[in-house]
């Protein structure tokens, strides 16, 4: 018996750049604590929806993870590569790109933060907040 391939065993391949991590809850200021990173990290607000959580720093690249309903109306965690200052202020954002490109952007600087940032999706799919989906671009496609 062969063991399952999961979309996060791909990290760094070309074709996990589309996986989306897909959130089953929607996250509110009652329950932002589930989604803590690095136990005492929260998602902060980006606007009356959307939530923004720093996923990496580095001084050349920093990442952020952004929460919104941005797949067809469903919630997603998508990646923004961002601009931040000395005194950690954000400054700019990108466009968000699917989870899977995010990672591997991370995973060619840093394969141990990439591989944490993993755990990090890998916990809230234990904790049912949400799941990786490798197919949920094909659905968007023309």
């Amino acid at each position: 018996m062969h063991p399952e391939i999961r979309p996060e065993m791909k990290l760094g391949m070309k074709e996990f750049e589309n996986t989306m991590f897909m959130l089953t809850t929607a996250p509110t200021e009652l329950n932002i604590d589930r989604f803590a990173i690095q136990g005492d990290l929260y998602p902060q607000r980006l606007d009356d929806v959307a939530w923004a959580l720093p996923a990496y720093l580095a001084s050349d690249f920093s990442l952020f993870f952004v929460f919104a309903p941005n797949i067809g109306g469903r919630w997603a965690i998508s990646c923004s590569q961002a601009t931040v200052t000395a005194d950690r202020q954000v400054t700019a954002m990108s466009e968000t790109v699917p989870t899977g490109m995010g990672l591997n952007a991370v995973n060619e600087l840093s394969p141990s933060g990439a591989v944490e940032l993993v755990a990090y999706l890998k916990t809230l799919e234990v904790n049912h907040l949400g799941y990786f989906d490798e197919h949920i671009a094909e659905h968007f496609r023309p």
